[in-house]
């Protein structure tokens, strides 16, 4: 069949009007003059009969060097040794469409990235007498999946990394509460024993000396379960369950008993809510803010704790901007104790950060900061309001599900 009988004949079947010369010239030209597309016809044996402004555009070539030319020269090696281009006619002769993506090949040599649907065009009998092709050139978003492939590639490499390093992290938990407080205890037996046995004979110095490293070996103890407990937060299981606040909040007034005693405290609350929480570090959480609660107190006022609830949005919450987003529960924890220095309201979640001297209150430094990890673990926002002798509030905000 001659090239001027494909076109007649395609003409009938590709223009949407063949009732107006005019309305063809239209259509023509406007395939012509498309730019962001390739859009061409071939014959069965795909020789490129004619070629639009987008096709020039996209792989280089003008009309006069292509048409006449067979459309596999825009393939690589690769894939015209491995017949892809025939493959595609086939199929689209036997499906009427064909779609393939893949890399192709432009004039100058380079390479762009087409995705191409190859449609077949038939005779008023239905026979097949050539194919419409269009090209669309996906370079970028072909460059901007593969960066994306690599960002996962490369964030899965990493969370390899942190799940080895969250193992070591849990062998030093292990050595921390086993192997380095053993030591420890050690320490603290053999020098209450010299102490109980040899009194009499232990002048006020070597005592007081005694007394010193009890007291050190105390509190190095008292680092590394504080320490453990810190790691805990990172390393552990972080199953959610519903909790019962109300619940929740009696058992950690038990667990303090005998402090709120000694202090002649009390810690009360209203009505909470039941929420889906981590309970051993939520526990956890209530513990360190109650404990702290009781001993920042007043040396002549009986520390006092209320615990209330209500529901925020975004906005009403003093964070870092974009950090807050949607509906939050509010647990807020308020003392009358001692207080603190309003500019101090970040420092005091930092690991080891201690406002008052060792001399004055007992601590590591390590509680409020294993508060945040806490609240972080659970996808909250927590933080502090006070003033000094005004006592403190902690508010915790957690996301509402």
């Amino acid at each position: 069949m001659s090239r001027d009988v494909l076109k007649s004949k395609t003409a009938t079947t590709v223009t949407p009007s063949s009732e107006s010369s005019i309305d063809n010239e239209m259509y023509h030209r406007m395939i012509a003059e498309i730019e962001d597309y390739a859009i061409l016809m071939i014959d069965k044996n795909g020789t490129v009969m004619n070629w639009n402004r987008g096709a020039e555009k996209i792989k280089g070539y003008r009309a006069d060097e292509i048409i006449g030319k067979n459309f596999r020269l825009f393939y690589t090696d690769k894939d015209r040794d491995g017949g892809v281009p025939d493959r595609l006619l086939a199929e689209a002769e036997r499906n009427n469409r064909a779609q393939h993506e893949g890399w192709r090949v432009r004039k100058d040599g380079t390479k762009f990235w087409g995705s191409v649907v190859i449609t077949a065009l038939h005779d008023d009998d239905g026979s097949v007498i050539g194919f419409s092709k269009v090209t669309r050139d996906l370079t970028e978003r072909k460059a901007t999946e593969e960066m994306m492939r690599s960002n996962a590639q490369e964030l899965e490499r990493k969370n390899r990394e942190l799940d080895a390093m969250n193992q070591e992290l849990a062998s030093f938990a292990y050595v921390s509460s086993h192997d380095l407080q053993e030591p420890l205890r050690k320490i603290q037996t053999f020098a209450t024993r010299i102490v109980e046995t040899e009194a009499d004979t232990l002048s006020p110095k070597a005592k007081d000396y005694f007394s010193r490293m009890q007291n050190a070996a105390l509190r190095m103890q008292r680092l590394i379960e504080d320490l453990l407990t810190y790691s805990r937060t990172n390393t552990g299981e972080k199953t959610f369950e519903d909790v019962d606040l109300n619940e929740l909040v009696r058992e950690v007034k038990n667990d303090l008993r005998e402090m709120i005693e000694t202090k002649h405290g009390t810690i009360k609350a209203e009505k909470l809510p039941t929420l889906p929480l981590i309970k051993f570090q939520f526990a956890q959480l209530m513990t360190n803010i109650f404990s702290n609660a009781l001993k920042f107190s007043k040396a002549d006022v009986a520390p006092e704790v209320y615990v209330t609830y209500n529901k925020v949005k975004a906005d009403e919450i003093d964070a870092p901007a974009g950090k807050a987003k949607g509906e939050y529960h509010h647990i807020a924890v308020k003392d009358n104790g001692i207080g603190f220095e309003p500019e101090h309201k970040q420092r005091i979640f930092e690991v080891f950060q201690r406002l008052h001297g060792r001399s004055e209150y007992s601590g590591t430094g390590i509680g409020l900061a294993i508060c945040k990890k806490i609240v972080d673990n659970h996808g909250g926002i927590i933080n502090a309001e006070s003033e000094p002798d005004k006592g403190a509030t902690f508010n915790i905000y957690l996301p509402v599900k």
